[in-house]
């Protein structure tokens, strides 16, 4: 039996929903299906489900602080920028649901949650139709294959209008070192202490030397969390840059090869005809 691999990866949902609170139902009918599939298989996972109805680069996600006691408030703050001149004001998109999976097995999981998508969601209508049959795509990688990095977490943080998490390990084995739920704590809660520090600095200017020390503190523990799980992708993502490199040189020997063929055909062209 093949060993169990840990990965990372993305599920492309290709539904849209008429509302966020529908599609934060769906979401929490994928957080309990994965639930059960871990428990069934006996698998690890730890997994992000986004609800949004943003489009892509136009918001971060915030803590607010209001001076009140307790936890801080979320909220989306919208790049002006961005929203007026790229997107015209028209940054809104149909409700749709973005899910990040950490899981062992990888594949397997991604796949049994595809599956159980395109079985019991068939109502909900697409957010682009389906491609017509090409045979020139036998064989590639399908789009709920798709592996990822961890700042593929930043991306749906920031564009969440809800966010939620289930871990679970039945396998027997011991638990991940962090969940995608430390990394969206330690996410947030960085970014608000680098903005109070950089406000303090700009009122009362510290050393060069005091601002870093202090800069490094606050990043100190969301940097252990973001290296573990890029210490989970590091073999694939080198395996793939060996790929990428692989078919550069390829190409470029079968260009050198078609210029050569095309001077030999002149050449022969012109001894003929001069």
């Amino acid at each position: 039996m093949a060993k169990k691999k840990i990965g990372v990866g993305t599920i492309e949902i290709n539904k849209k929903f008429n509302s966020l609170e529908e599609a934060s139902r769906y979401a929490k009918r994928l957080r309990s299906f994965i639930s059960y599939t871990c428990k069934k298989y006996k698998y690890q996972a730890t997994v992000m489900t986004v609800v949004s109805n943003l489009k892509k680069e136009v918001s971060t996600s915030r803590y607010i602080h209001n001076g009140k006691r307790g936890r801080p408030k979320r909220e989306l703050v919208i790049n002006k920028r961005i929203a007026n001149n790229w997107y015209k004001g028209k940054y809104h998109t149909d409700p749709h649901i973005h899910i990040l999976i950490v899981s062992k097995p990888s594949f397997t999981l991604r796949n049994l949650i595809k599956d159980y998508v395109d079985k019991n969601w068939c109502e909900i209508p697409s957010i682009y139709d389906k491609e017509k049959f090409d045979i020139s795509k036998l064989g590639k990688k399908k789009v709920y294959k798709k592996t990822c990095n961890i700042k593929m977490a930043d991306y749906f943080i920031d564009q969440s209008a809800e966010i939620r998490f289930v871990s679970c390990n039945y396998s027997g084995e011991k638990d991940f070192d962090y969940s995608l739920k430390d990394y969206y704590r330690e996410y947030m809660k960085s970014y608000s202490n680098k903005k109070r520090l950089i406000k303090k600095h700009n009122l009362k200017p510290m050393s060069e030397e005091r601002y870093s020390k202090k800069l490094e503190k606050i990043e100190s523990q969301f940097k252990v969390i973001e290296n573990y799980f890029y210490s989970i992708t590091k073999e694939q993502e080198e395996k793939e840059q060996k790929e990428y490199m692989k078919q550069v040189r390829l190409s470029k020997i079968k260009d050198n090869y078609n210029k050569v063929q095309n001077i030999s055909i002149r050449d022969r062209f012109e001894e003929t005809y001069y």
